[in-house]
């Protein structure tokens, strides 16, 4: 009969001292049939941890002493030595929303002593949950999350940016989203549109039902009549131009007449600028077109896109200052919410005469 550390080495989960090769969390994961997060609170007695039984708690210390485990790469010593480490996970940071944020959150921790981890899910929350575990076993002291929600506490302090997903157990940065579309509605009537088109943002995105809901809200305070025949829903989350000509086109073969559109962001609105000029129209004078971020390719595009300007390196910096802040306090802190600003540029003018034709001239087919 093999010996009990016999078994283990057959098994994959010897002691260190017994196969050569370490126990990981993972393992040890599958063997106790809980989390690695769940885990990771346990051992590294953070206050989270005080919500499972005492039952799990002492079982978990037990098998990671009796199995050997060694916290992973990087991992605090018995004496909580700080390694100044922190993650950063976003869906993508291909586009210009999360490479500001990024940028601004970056360049606060220069001067810190802290180094960054960056990871992308690309909307995956299997991708998101294994992020949070690698990192964590890694033994960041914080994380900065954009757009990116876990289930559950990962057991380290967090700052998030997002707006409808936010968790007890983190500090939100998020926009103030009923501000900036106040504004935009506001700017288009003074020009006299009355015949808005929207985008709603993809199902699953952070900001959508915030910002639908503030659309919604200003064309009843504005008294504007809101059609919902002229309404168009994204439906990937991943930010393309494509997505923005794809809704554009909708727009403009189902005939409904529309002299302005509130995109969701700046990246759809870049791609609708495109559909409506296949489309034979010109941007404003048939018609207005405004974005939301701010993002940088907004001022040089042609024309230059009014947008609500979201102050993304100044929101990135905010999350860093607030994250090191937690790590010292272990404390969540009070959310902060930022109020847009609209910079009307080339894309926004006038409404045209009732009686214009929706189209100057034939143009390209838009199917």
């Amino acid at each position: 009969m093999q010996s009990k550390s016999k078994k283990l080495i057959a098994s994959g989960l010897a002691p260190e001292g017994d196969s050569g090769r370490r126990i990981t969390l993972r393992k040890l994961a599958d063997v106790l049939g809980l989390s690695r997060t769940t885990i990771s609170m346990i051992l590294n007695d953070l206050p989270e941890a005080t919500r499972f039984p005492e039952e799990t708690r002492r079982r978990v210390s037990e098998s990671a002493r009796k199995l050997g485990y060694r916290p992973n790469y990087f991992a605090r010593s018995l004496g909580r030595k700080r390694n100044y480490l922190i993650g950063v996970i976003a869906p993508d940071f291909g586009n210009g929303y999360e490479a500001g944020l990024l940028s601004g959150f970056a360049r606060y921790l220069m001067d810190t002593g802290y180094t960054a981890f960056i990871s992308n899910h690309f909307w995956s929350e299997a991708l998101l949950k294994q992020h949070v575990e690698t990192l964590c076993d890694r033994s960041v002291e914080g994380l900065f999350l954009i757009d990116s929600t876990p289930n559950e506490s990962p057991g380290v302090p967090v700052v998030t940016i997002c707006t409808d997903r936010s968790k007890e157990w983190s500090t939100q940065v998020s926009i103030d989203n009923s501000f900036g579309i106040w504004n935009t509605i506001n700017h288009l009537v003074s020009l006299g549109h009355s015949d808005i088109a929207f985008f709603k943002g993809p199902t699953g995105n952070g900001d959508t039902e915030d910002r639908w809901n503030a659309v919604l809200a200003s064309c009843k305070k504005l008294g504007v009549r809101f059609d919902p025949r002229l309404a168009v829903q994204l439906e990937r989350l991943e930010r393309h131009a494509e997505e923005g000509r794809i809704a554009a086109q909708k727009l403009l073969r189902s005939g409904n007449r529309f002299t302005a559109l509130v995109a969701y962001n700046d990246i759809s609105a870049l791609g609708a600028i495109a559909a409506l000029k296949e489309a034979g129209l010109e941007v404003p004078r048939n018609v207005s077109v405004v974005g939301f971020d701010d993002i940088e390719f907004a001022s040089i595009a042609n024309p230059t896109l009014t947008t609500v300007r979201q102050p993304l390196r100044e929101m990135g910096a905010t999350a860093a200052e607030l994250l090191i802040r937690m790590i010292g306090t272990n404390e969540v802190l009070e959310k902060i919410r930022v109020r847009p600003e609209l910079v009307v540029r080339l894309s926004t003018g006038p409404a045209p005469p009732a009686n214009a034709k929706h189209r100057r001239h034939k143009g390209k087919s838009t199917r």
